[in-house]
């Protein structure tokens, strides 16, 4: 799948978001309804947001860490990517499909995603049997995790750093050819203006409504923004995908 043609229409900022485009962000998403938060790490690299530190259960979203663990380990042993684990991975990031990841966390194991968080510097992400029981996962044991924005933020943000440079072509086309169903929210608000959008999205039913997370970087003339908006409790998935697509909007000036 080839990745989408970037369009530049807009001349960002020196320093992008502005802090404007952030207060509207935060002013947006006090009105919603649910848990909620989100971060944005700018593009000198300062963080900003709401509920910086909250947790929650990650959903889909850890696919990106599984990711990134899963080709170090490949690095730390000298290998390059075999066919089959490319047919493995590509499923897992694309259509998020939760076999996949299954199989590679029975590869990276808790171990593997806590040695991850450590290296990047998480500062609230948690895994462990204790959490399995209470979060009631119907997937693989990496439903289990628990992360907060700011986490997720800086990790994109930073993720070119994390991966192994052999495979670093890999893991971007991956995240930039989230298939269309799966690339609303930010992408949505940002590619028409020109960004390069890499993303990974969660999405699933709780004991308080819906959960609905992404995380994503943006890439334009040389500028650098990562963000992560998460939610719980919406009323419906259109309901919390709207809330992640309005934080999106403002950030990148997009808002009607």
């Amino acid at each position: 799948m080839a990745a989408p043609a970037a369009h530049a229409q807009v001349e960002p900022s020196e320093s992008a978001p502005t802090l404007e485009q952030i207060g509207a962000a935060k002013q947006f998403v006090k009105t919603r309804i649910g848990r909620r938060a989100f971060a944005v790490v700018d593009s000198d690299g300062k963080l900003a947001g709401l509920n910086l530190h909250r947790r929650f259960v990650s959903a889909s979203v850890v696919k990106t860490m599984l990711l990134v663990e899963y080709l170090r380990e490949l690095h730390r042993a000298g290998r390059s990517l075999s066919r089959a684990e490319r047919d493995i991975l590509t499923p897992m990031i694309r259509v998020s499909r939760n076999s996949a990841a299954t199989t590679i966390w029975r590869r990276v194991g808790d171990a593997g995603l806590r040695r991850l968080a450590k290296d990047t510097g998480m500062e609230d992400f948690v895994i462990g049997p204790g959490w399995l029981n209470s979060c009631r996962c119907r997937a693989g044991a990496w439903a289990r995790a628990q992360l907060s924005a700011a986490d997720q933020a800086r990790f994109f943000w930073d993720m070119d750093r994390y991966v192994p440079t052999q495979f670093r072509t890999f893991a971007r086309n991956l995240l930039e050819t989230v298939v269309d169903e799966q690339s609303w929210g930010i992408p949505a608000a940002a590619r028409p203006l020109g960004w390069r959008v890499f993303s990974k999205i969660g999405q699933r039913p709780t004991g308080l409504g819906m959960l609905i997370h992404q995380s994503a970087r943006l890439e334009l003339d040389g500028l650098r923004v990562g963000v992560a908006v998460l939610t719980d409790g919406d009323p419906t998935y259109a309901y919390g995908m709207r809330t992640v697509q309005g934080v999106g909007e403002r950030l990148v000036g997009a808002e009607a």
